[in-house]
């Protein structure tokens, strides 16, 4: 028996969609009283919010947790939206035509921004509103919604609480609801467990913090008024006494014996711990949850940024998750929804941000020519024209004239006979020499790498015609033995 065949006798074949560990039906131990809503796992929220976000949203008040994740948004929404065709044949193409329409009508900067809430407080709800354009099934807005308003079943479905049916909720289907939830460490929290549980605290701290710092500053910040009286004053003087110091200093006025000593028990502080330093701490901790660190090394920052460079890293990495988390939501969702309406049969188109950053054309060219200078080899015009766009063409190189030297046999400066028809020799060849040069540049300025410029010299050779020149030669010849009789008959009839 093969190795296959012992393995498919023991395994059985699934069931499809079949689903065992589920947690709306009784068998989630950590969830021991079930009802038709399930309740989250969040242990802040159980213990000091009963349940309500309510207590999340004053932690967004806090001006450090404000910016940081203003900060944390707007390096999403930076970053350029793409839709990309989810397959290569034309109706996918069409559909990622259509959904780059529908992505920009709908304001898609607007809506991550409100569903990027949902990383804050763990998962986010918003419903689509439909209508028509084109022929076309169109989402005409998105309206993210309180997620205060909607509750989870045990079974992970959504459900959007009324005055009427508190206890259950009304059903939100899709193709009207789009949510998701982020942060818990398994599938079987539907809430998610975002970025305001581990915030809670550090604002906390920060709060009474800053409560207590205002009331040191009101107690020694300014001085305190003390009025003594002399002793057997009665009660009506003493009160008389407590009123003028309050009038003086509100309500920091006290009273004594003019015999009485009162000192002031203070418990010593050194180095850091005061005030200042909790409230510094306490915003380096909110820096830290919300856009990952400080500094570069987690210890003292340099300012409240750190390491600039390492810190602007680290935020386009998160940024980069979170978009990715929105992008993919929508394309499991809302994207896949319309494709299906609209385009039955296409692939989905893919939504994301773009997050490459373009390369330093200035340090690419410098590169490309050390190489050129250490090697010979260039780069061919497809890449130059794939690596620095737009149009190019070969610089165009000025030919010398391919000039015989002047001959000349006398020294006298009038020219003889040679020389003149040295140079109508001369001027005769250049058509000739010149149309050799023409072709022989052609085919330099466009070979590429040195075996294509040897091929195509060899193939010229066959086609670089002789004959003009051989005759305008042969001419050059007959002339010069006529001109050399000319003048032996003229020495020999001077003789």
């Amino acid at each position: 028996m093969s190795l296959w065949q012992r393995v498919k006798d023991r395994v059985k074949r699934p069931k499809l969609g079949q689903e065992i560990a589920s947690t709306g039906d009784g068998n989630d131990i950590t969830r021991p009283w079930l009802g038709a809503l399930a309740l989250s796992d969040d242990s802040v929220l159980r213990h000091r919010g009963s349940q309500d976000l309510q207590i999340y949203r004053e932690v967004l008040t806090d001006d450090e947790v404000k910016s940081a994740l203003t900060q944390r948004q707007d390096a999403v929404i930076s970053r350029e939206v793409q839709v990309d065709a989810g397959g290569e044949q034309p109706i996918d193409i069409e559909a990622a035509d259509a959904m780059r329409q529908q992505i920009e009508a709908i304001g898609f900067d607007r809506v991550t921004r409100l569903m990027h809430y949902g990383v804050f407080y763990g998962y986010a709800v918003s419903e689509l509103i439909y209508g028509v354009k084109d022929n076309l099934l169109w989402i005409e807005d998105v309206k993210v919604r309180d997620r205060r308003r909607f509750r989870y079943t045990p079974k992970g479905e959504l459900r959007l609480l009324t005055p009427r049916n508190m206890a259950e909720g009304i059903e939100c289907p899709p193709p009207y609801f789009w949510h998701y939830s982020i942060g818990a460490d398994h599938d079987d929290e539907p809430y998610g467990l975002g970025l305001a549980h581990w915030l809670y605290w550090p604002v906390f701290f920060k709060r009474n913090g800053v409560k207590f710092w205002l009331t040191f500053l009101d107690k020694f910040g300014m001085p305190t008024v003390v009025g003594k009286y002399p002793e057997g004053a009665t009660d009506a003087q003493k009160r008389d006494l407590l009123a003028l110091t309050r009038a003086l200093a509100t309500d920091t006025g006290v009273v004594m014996p003019e015999k009485m000593l009162v000192e002031l028990l203070a418990a010593g502080r050194s180095g850091a711990a005061d005030y200042q330093s909790l409230y510094n701490a306490m915003n380096e901790a909110i820096r830290r949850v919300v856009v990952g660190q400080i500094s570069s090394s987690g210890g003292t920052a340099k300012g409240i940024g750190g390491d600039e460079s390492l810190q602007s890293d680290i935020l386009n990495s998160i940024a980069k998750s979170d978009a990715d988390l929105i992008c993919e939501s929508w394309n499991r969702g809302p994207g896949r929804w319309w494709t299906e309406l609209n385009f039955p049969g296409a692939a989905v188109p893919l939504v994301s941000r773009i997050f490459d950053e373009p390369e330093d054309l200035k340090s690419r060219s410098e590169r490309d020519k050390n190489i050129v200078d250490a090697t010979g080899f260039r780069p061919t015009l497809a890449n130059v024209t794939d690596t620095y766009g737009g149009n190019w063409e070969e610089k165009p190189q000025s030919v010398p004239a391919v000039t015989s030297p002047t001959v000349s046999f006398a020294e006298h400066d009038e020219p003889d006979a040679t020389t003149l028809m040295a140079r109508r020799l001369n001027k005769e060849l250049q058509p000739v020499t010149d149309k050799w040069i023409e072709q022989i540049q052609t085919i330099v300025d466009k070979a590429e790498t040195p075996e294509q410029l040897r091929d195509e010299l060899t193939g010229l050779l066959p086609e670089m015609n002789l004959d003009d020149y051989a005759e305008t030669l042969a001419l050059a010849m007959k002339a010069a033995a006529l001109a050399g009789r000319n003048d032996l008959l003229e020495e020999m009839n001077g003789r």
